[in-house]
């Protein structure tokens, strides 16, 4: 029986990565119906256990969509990467990723995409950066009062203009993590860094528009290093006093934690 569960478990894989090798070389399109559970038991010569399994084991990847019914069957899906960037996301911030370690892979990767984008940015590329640049500084004068975050979405752009879908997810992902250290910072911190970025923004932009692929790695470089260093600053002068507020919420007050001793002592008289 064990024999046979790990057989069963092991074609289901093997039409798995079939399946994805498929639809990877573009002879699967999106829409596409796969062949019934009996029909492709048959091609590979397994039991309609194994091929449900495969099926099913898709599905949760979001690639096959499984219907029900007269007309149903098990079809190609248009991926969404959007789960894969809330994975990633996800993991990242469970693995509650340090500011020397965002810091780290910010510098590895966010510069050579910056010179990757001003290599292949296209015309409409370069014109919808440009459009994300314009809010951005129309934003940047508004007061602290209606200050409003704008999701790194420049950085996010710039990854867009790369054509790489592997390191657009990257980039989305270090955006997310980028937002939730930010975001403990003031509104007026944050409204004041945010003038100094889109300085840098415009540099990086007239970079990319030019295609000076040097010039974009450096100046993005400069930028993260710069932004980096000085949430880092923003966050040491803020933590004694968020570290006194929580034990205030815990407390009472900043003097309470030294009551239950005395009550302690107290009690062994």
């Amino acid at each position: 029986m064990l024999a046979d569960a790990s057989r069963q478990g092991r074609v289901s894989e093997t039409i798995v990565r079939r399946i994805k090798k498929q639809i990877s070389e573009g002879r699967l399109p999106t829409g596409h119906k796969l062949p019934a559970e009996r029909e492709m038991a048959k091609q590979f010569k397994t039991s309609r256990v194994s091929v449900r399994e495969a099926y099913r084991s898709l599905e949760e990847l979001g690639v096959l969509r499984i219907q029900r019914g007269a007309d149903g069957g098990a079809f190609i899906v248009k991926v969404d990467h959007g789960l894969v960037l809330r994975s990633l996301s996800l993991v990242l911030r469970l693995g509650q990723t340090s500011h020397q370690e965002l810091t780290e892979a910010r510098m590895l990767i966010e510069p050579p995409i910056a010179r990757l984008a001003a290599l292949r940015a296209r015309k409409e590329d370069v014109a919808r950066l440009e459009r994300v640049l314009v809010r951005e500084e129309k934003e940047a004068h508004t007061t602290s009062a209606s200050f409003r975050p704008t999701r790194s979405q420049f950085h996010r752009s710039v990854a867009d203009c790369a054509r790489n879908l592997p390191l657009i997810v990257l980039m989305n992902a270090l955006a997310d993590l980028t937002m939730d250290a930010a975001s403990v910072l003031d509104l007026s911190t944050r409204a004041r860094l945010r003038q100094k970025n889109c300085r840098f923004h415009r540099q990086i932009f007239e970079a990319i528009r030019r295609h000076d692929g040097d010039a974009a790695y450096a100046i993005t470089a400069r930028h993260v290093g710069d932004i980096q260093g000085r949430v880092r600053q923003s966050l040491s002068q803020q933590l004694p006093a968020s570290i006194a507020a929580t034990l205030r919420g815990a407390n009472g007050n900043g003097n309470g934690a030294s009551r239950p001793k005395a009550k302690a002592s107290r009690s062994r008289k």
